[in-house]
């Protein structure tokens, strides 16, 4: 009997184990697009990783409504949780959700650190200045 017993926990083990590595990798293939290959492509139903630049930010109530725009189209999105604290206009996101009928209903919102936002003078060389190298 105590034989049987590992075998069975091994096997659960193992097909639980095949199950979050296949729910891994079908979250890792979502494909990345922009709003102009979501708009012309057929992606209704799928879920994918919209990226772009935020416009026309608005929340209302827990619903947060924006545009993902890559200046040639923009694609809608309902985002139903809390504002990300660097969420702004202009921003560079990727909002990841299902595609409905050429909008976008996302479960999950990344913004991009420091794109978008203007800045542009940062840097991230490791290579001394020529006036310290000497």
């Amino acid at each position: 009997m105590k034989r049987r017993s590992k075998l069975l926990f091994a096997g659960v083990g193992v097909v639980l184990l095949f199950g979050v590595l296949g729910t891994t990798v079908m979250n890792a293939s979502a494909a990345f697009v922009t709003p102009t290959s979501l708009e012309n492509g057929n992606y209704d139903g799928e879920w994918v990783n919209l990226e772009g630049k935020v416009a026309n930010l608005e929340q209302d109530g827990t619903d947060i409504r924006f545009d993902v725009t890559d200046n040639n189209t923009s694609v809608d999105v309902v985002y139903d949780g809390s504002m990300p604290e660097t969420m702004a206009e202009g921003r560079i996101v990727v909002a990841k959700g299902t595609v409905d009928d050429g909008s976008l209903d996302a479960s999950e919102l990344s913004v991009r650190a420091h794109e978008g936002s203007g800045g542009g003078n940062s840097t991230n060389s490791t290579e001394m200045p020529p006036a310290e190298r000497e």
